[in-house]
């Protein structure tokens, strides 16, 4: 059976918490998150956009090890971009998935560019040995000069 993308709804949170579980992701989800899913009868995949501090934040990209490096991620990505406003939004990858994250629009951005929340997020990840990180960000609104 191939995987169905689409948004989740509020009743199916719960599973999606235990699928992040499943992949040892801890940043939960909140009832006007957007969330977008893979399912195959059961949640395989998981994508959300949250607003903290005002600003889009791309966060907890997940797909169940058994069905990755099949297209899942970039499905729910792609699904993701074309359904929600991306403009504004961050995200804070690996360094290895910047091409990945770079097929919607996202760019590394200096961390002095990024809202000071995520900036210090993005320093805590650097300083407990997540030292391969970025900040991304999407901005298709050109700045005038």
């Amino acid at each position: 059976m191939s995987a169905i993308i689409r948004f989740a709804e509020v009743n199916e949170y719960r599973e999606i918490l235990m699928h992040y579980e499943t992949c040892n992701y801890r940043g939960g989800v909140q009832p006007d998150d957007k969330i977008v899913i893979a399912t195959d009868g059961q949640v395989i995949g998981a994508v959300r956009i949250c607003f903290e501090h005002g600003v889009k934040v791309l966060r907890g990209m997940q797909v169940k090890p058994a069905w990755q490096k099949k297209g899942i991620g970039s499905s729910m990505l792609k699904f993701l971009a074309a359904h929600v406003d991306m403009d504004g939004c961050y995200c804070l990858p690996f360094k290895h998935l910047k091409l990945f994250y770079s097929t919607v629009g996202f760019e590394e951005i200096p961390i002095s560019d990024a809202p000071e929340f995520l900036a210090e997020r993005l320093e805590k990840y650097l300083s407990s040995g997540h030292n391969e990180m970025v900040i991304m960000a999407i901005n298709k609104t050109e700045q005038a000069f």
